[in-house]
């Protein structure tokens, strides 16, 4: 009995657990994942399997490779907070160059992958979308709906580097046979294609290399419906079409412009700087005739220069009655030097100018004038002799000594010489008047450089000289450098009007922008501008000896008729190399102050000064 109900016990319990298991393993069949996630078999390190929807090694999981020297094997161990999470995995030397050697090479392909990937890809630009109802209203809708699209392009390009010249010639000092300078230069192209929606476009081109100011584009562009007043707005770059003839078309405009609709009736205005001019010529006998305009300042200023006192003295004078010179001065041999900023190595050296050299009159206390000299030379005061004792052996000759040894005479830097490196310019970069005693520079000089002159003339037979040619200071054999040669100063690096050099400056050019002029046409009117606007060709109020005179007769510059006898014609005297230089188109007028000192004593001091 008992044994029949342990027996049934027995049965009813394993048929009890063996119905419970069969359900636990239904329920792990329904529960488990339709693509189990498997654990990997080995180390991180060796393990193939690269599946990327297995899940990553939680940062927990640390991983160590160290050599065991006794097996000559590499083990590798994982392990979670210290302790070893799986067995230990073991590599011979040549199984762990044979991975180390692969996963090598794949980094090395990813990485030029993924520089590639960079290079070609695209700049992001996304179209920007607006939603207001007000922005639709205004600007409108862009193509495929899209409210703002800005499209930039260009490039700038930078270029650095120095260039140098190095000049073995042992003519030259030290410091000037090597010369060169940082060479930088950068060139930008740049355009911006801006739309903000379908009525305002902004277009903007940029280029420094640009041939002329007008392909530098800058503009603001609205464009309004059929229905709407507003139907055009310019700001920046524009231009005046016009269809009548009472107000003509202009190009190239800054400035505002907007176009209004009232019904049938259209309003245009603009408010603009003009940036182009317009310009007529007239050929007459296959040569252009072309009309200019000059006020009284705008004389040519560190171009034209008087050679001394002596010819700024007698300038009025020798110019007062033309044709005929008043002046027995004849320069026969002549050297100009300016500083040396072209680089040049031939004809260049270093040279002293000196302010007073030739004056009679110095202007420095240290210097004696020579009381009965009269025209310039170098013995006209004792500068000269100071600094030429010993003739080219003089400690003056130097270059390294001569700045110190001339302000031991009690001269001044700038107000009484300059010390530079110069070139001498050929007979082509210059003109100068052998009687009247100036000198034309083709070139303008910078305020900062250094103009000289040597010349030599005869007065009445006799020869004179100021200054010294290069070909009489030759190079001093013993030390093989070059003496200095010493020039009469005509400008400074400074201009200051309270030194003698700066009246040396001729204020009495002027410039018509054009050359190789010809007598036949030319005219030249010399107007007075009344201050309520209206031009005249004489003086409203000026003394009764020339009232009613023009101003071109007060100024001497209408003196001669059309065969050069001394009866007025009412037309501009062209006296060749002495009213005008036609081949350099300059302007000389016979009075050193035409519209100061000079004209007061002409004009306002009963004619005292004008020409019978």
């Amino acid at each position: 009995m008992n044994y029949a109900t342990f027996f049934y016990k027995n049965i009813f319990s394993a048929a009890f657990a063996f119905l419970c298991f069969g359900q636990l393993l239904n329920a792990q069949s329904k529960d488990s994942l339709h693509y189990p996630i498997k654990d990997r078999r080995g180390d991180g390190y060796s393990w193939q399997n690269r599946n990327p929807f297995d899940i990553r090694d939680t940062s927990l999981l640390k991983q160590n490779i160290e050599y065991d020297p006794k097996t000559k094997q590499y083990i590798i161990v994982e392990t979670i907070g210290g302790k070893t999470y799986r067995r230990p995995t073991f590599l011979t030397f040549e199984e762990f160059q044979r991975i180390q050697a692969r996963k090598a090479e794949v980094d090395y392909f990813k990485k030029r992958s993924q520089a590639l990937a960079t290079l070609n890809r695209k700049v992001a630009r996304p179209k920007m979308q607006v939603f207001d109802k007000l922005f639709d209203r205004i600007f409108g809708v862009g193509k495929n709906g899209f409210k703002v699209d800005i499209k930039p392009q260009g490039s700038v390009d930078i270029l650095a580097g120095y260039q140098g010249q190095v000049t073995k010639n042992p003519t030259l000092p030290e410091a000037a046979r090597k010369n060169g300078g940082f060479d930088f230069d950068m060139n930008a192209n740049l355009s911006v294609n801006a739309n903000i929606g379908d009525k305002l476009k902004l277009p903007i081109n940029y280029n420094t290399l640009a041939n002329f100011d007008f392909e530098n584009q800058l503009k603001l562009d609205y464009k309004g419906m059929d229905d709407e007043i507003l139907k055009s707005f310019e700001a920046g770059n524009i231009s005046w079409q016009s269809k009548g003839t009472l107000i003509p078309s202009t190009q190239n405009l800054f400035g505002l412009k907007t176009q209004l609709q009232f019904g049938k009736f259209y309003f245009t205005a603009a408010l603009a700087n003009q940036r182009s001019q317009r310009q007529s010529q007239t050929l007459q006998g296959g040569a252009a005739t072309t009309q200019f305009q000059k006020k009284l300042d705008d004389y040519e200023e560190n171009r034209h220069f008087l050679m001394g006192q002596y010819f700024r003295n007698n300038y009025n004078k020798a110019m007062k009655n033309l044709p005929v010179v008043n002046s027995q001065v004849q320069i026969q041999r002549i050297e100009v030097w300016v500083t040396n900023r072209t680089g040049a190595t031939t004809d260049a050296r270093d040279v002293v100018g000196l302010a007073d050299l030739g004056e009679n009159q110095p202007a420095s206390p240290a210097l004696i004038g020579d009381p009965n000299g009269t025209r310039p030379d170098n013995g006209s005061n004792n500068l000269y002799g100071k600094i030429t004792v010993g003739n080219l052996n003089s400690p003056f000759r130097k270059p390294s000594q001569v700045t110190g040894l001339l302000q031991g005479l009690g001269l001044k830097p700038v107000d009484d010489f300059e010390k530079t490196f110069a070139r001498k310019l050929t007979a082509n970069e210059y003109y100068f008047n052998p009687q009247i005693g100036f000198v034309s520079i083709n070139a303008q000089l910078q305020p900062d450089e250094v103009l000289g002159v040597a010349y030599q003339y005869t007065y009445n037979g006799k020869v004179y000289q100021v200054g010294e040619f290069s070909q009489d200071v030759a190079l001093d054999s013993a030390q093989g450098i070059q003496r200095v040669l010493f020039l009469k100063l005509l400008k400074a690096t400074s201009a200051r009007i309270n030194l003698p050099i700066w009246d040396l400056m001729m204020k009495n050019v002027y410039s018509l922008d054009l050359a190789g002029v010809s007598r036949d046409g030319f005219k030249l009117n010399v107007l007075y501008e009344q201050p309520s606007g209206g031009l005249k060709r004489y003086l409203p109020e000026s003394a009764p000896a020339v009232s009613g005179l023009s101003l071109l007769r007060i100024l001497n510059l209408d003196r001669l008729n059309n065969r050069n006898d001394p009866q007025p014609d009412g037309i501009f005297d062209f006296v060749e190399g002495f009213t005008i230089l036609p081949q350099q188109g300059k302007i000389v007028f016979p009075v050193l102050e035409p519209f100061g000192k000079d004209l007061y004593e002409l004009a306002f001091n009963n004619g005292v000064g004008l020409p019978a």
